[in-house]
């Protein structure tokens, strides 16, 4: 089924994606938001959708179209799952919330979400904006020092009004009742609210841009209605993380995204390797660059991790969506999607785009801005290294588990025990506790390559559930045989000879295909890159600013024939 957005595609809104790169910053930021309330009204989401994460909700977060805009797929998970999804939940027998949740659905009302604060990044618990309690019954939101501003969400005026979700710490009578979420309206769209300030932070480099603000807020007056959640005191823990569920969800939405970019990617590199030709020195053929090993491996390794991935993706989507799973299981398994995706999607892009020569290095060929994007939305809704971390020790300590591999004899499904005892070993030998000040230098650094490890075997279970080619699949082994090519020597029994091996057969058995395999990923139509083919570049270049002198030029003149350029200053 192909998505809803699909028709977007084609359109003025969503061509000329070189020439929207040249627009000047706020008529670029201004496109976005056109872009974001586009593809918005074309899904048509409800409160329902969003807050149980339906199929329907799911299908936006897959959406190839939001590769062509990041701004834009930043705008809506901030807009529709962190924002509206919280206010969803608490809008319940609350008249004024569906008020305001019907303009969200409506893109009447631009969302935001302020959680982590710039001294505290992923400490978000540790935050110190306060939210008083009046005597009158008013709540007094107030920002102690710089180092609690609302780190990023993009606060400032954009031409729509726009509210945001803040936490804050809920003080009434003097007493921490910890963190709480409040209703607060941060501008009409031009102008700031009372009291409330935010500050432009420079640009990102690389991605399409977004205003990223830092925001202050210095004693706004919020009406106890603003209150979100109840204005009691409870654990801690359990009420913080109960608060921040979006952003859990919001680690499965990203995963999906990388998911979508890195298929993306793939197809650029696939099809401009098919087009592009070298002259062999001694028989003076042409060949596709193809036709060279060391084009095949990135390339088909990225293409079956894409179909192997999309298999994970179904399958951390139906797990995440059991109600019968606890909050923590949920939590570590979109952890562990994220975790794999989006470190499989950055490595990739970026072979795939050093395999593209100079032209990979372009803006308008996508690989250069699919990473920036994808770089930025890897450190929201906590970093790998970060939630790679929390989780692995969760898991060591038995605090969650997630479901057992339904192929306990694979390769990949043996290397996880194998880790698990190494680590578990290390830990029982050397120290009493987790929280032991040496467990740090030892288990620490082991926690990524354990979660990656653990999203592999998962993967390679959807994928035999999903019945996916069994050649695909033994490309997807061989790509994770290559990331740690010391235990499946060491351990695994298979030598470095029999690894290349592996890769070799599995690139031949997949070569033939290749056409077919890249439609079958379903993004040509979000494609823009002018180099896929002869048409599209043909179009590129007769569309960039020329300079030449008065005579006209054959289209494709010699170096004799071309007349010294006007110097450009």
């Amino acid at each position: 089924m192909s998505p809803l957005s699909s028709a977007l595609a084609p359109t003025l809104l969503f061509q000329d994606i070189d020439k929207a790169a040249r627009l000047p910053h706020a008529e670029r930021v201004q496109l976005t938001y056109k872009r974001l309330i586009a593809i918005g009204k074309a899904h048509r989401l409800t409160a329902d959708d969003i807050m149980h994460t339906t199929p329907a909700y799911w299908a936006l977060q897959l959406d190839p179209i939001l590769t062509m805009d990041g701004a834009a797929a930043t705008l809506m998970t901030i807009h529709l799952n962190l924002c509206t999804g919280t206010l969803a939940r608490r809008a319940v027998g609350r008249p004024d919330l569906q008020f305001v949740l019907r303009k969200l659905l409506n893109f009447e009302i631009i969302g935001q979400f302020c959680l982590t604060e710039q001294a505290h990044g992923l400490d978000a618990r540790n935050l110190e904006t306060t939210a008083t309690l009046l005597a009158d019954g008013t709540i007094d939101l107030h920002t102690p020092h710089d180092g609690a501003a609302k780190h990023m969400p993009p606060t400032s005026p954009c031409g729509i009004p726009t509210m945001a979700v803040v936490f804050a710490r809920f003080i009434v009578n003097g007493e921490d009742r910890g963190v709480k979420e409040f209703s607060v309206m941060l501008h009409d769209g031009r102008t700031m609210t009372q009291g409330i300030t935010s500050r432009l932070l420079t640009a990102r480099g690389g991605s399409v841009p977004v205003d990223h603000c830092l925001t202050y807020f210095n004693h706004v007056s919020l009406p106890t209605s603003a209150l979100l959640s109840s204005p009691d005191k409870g654990d801690d823990r359990a009420q913080f993380f109960e608060s921040i569920f979006r952003v859990i969800v919001g680690a499965l939405s990203i995963a999906g995204m990388a998911l979508t970019a890195l298929k993306v990617g793939v197809c650029v590199a696939g099809r401009y390797s098919q087009r592009r030709r070298v002259t062999d020195a001694f028989t003076g053929r042409q060949t596709p660059i193809i036709a060279f090993p060391t084009q095949q491996y990135p390339v088909l390794a990225a293409l079956a991790q894409a179909v192997v991935f999309e298999s994970l993706t179904r399958k951390a989507i139906a797990l995440f969506t059991d109600k019968g799973q606890g909050l923590g299981a949920r939590h570590c398994i979109a952890a562990v999607a994220k975790v794999t995706l989006v470190k499989h999607c950055l490595a990739s892009l970026t072979s795939l785009g050093d395999r593209c020569g100079a032209q990979g290095i372009f803006e308008v060929n996508q690989f250069s801005v699919l990473y920036a994007d994808i770089r930025g939305a890897s450190i929201a809704e906590g970093d790998l290294l970060g939630i790679s971390v929390r989780f692995a020790v969760e898991l060591l300590i038995q605090r969650v588990a997630l479901p057992e591999s339904t192929n306990p004899d694979s390769l990949l499904a043996r290397r996880v025990t194998s880790m698990f005892h190494e680590i578990r070993d290390v830990l029982s030998a050397r120290f009493k506790h987790h929280r032991d000040p040496g467990f740090q230098a030892y288990v620490l650094p082991l926690c990524q390559p354990l979660i990656e490890a653990i999203g592999y075997s998962m993967a390679y279970d959807a994928a035999i559930e999903d019945g996916v080619d069994a050649a695909i699949v033994d490309m997807f082994v061989a790509s994770v045989v290559r990331e740690d090519r010391a235990w499946f020597s060491e351990v695994g029994g298979i030598s470095r000879a029999q690894q290349m091996e592996l890769e070799r057969k599995a690139m031949q058995a997949l070569l033939p295909h290749l056409d077919d395999l890249i439609s079958g990923l379903g993004v040509e139509a979000y494609c823009t890159a002018p180099i896929i083919s002869d048409e599209k570049w043909k179009k590129y270049v007769r569309g960039l600013p020329t300079f030449t002198s008065k005579i006209e030029l054959p289209e494709t003149p010699s170096l004799l024939q071309v007349q010294p350029a006007r110097a450009m200053l």
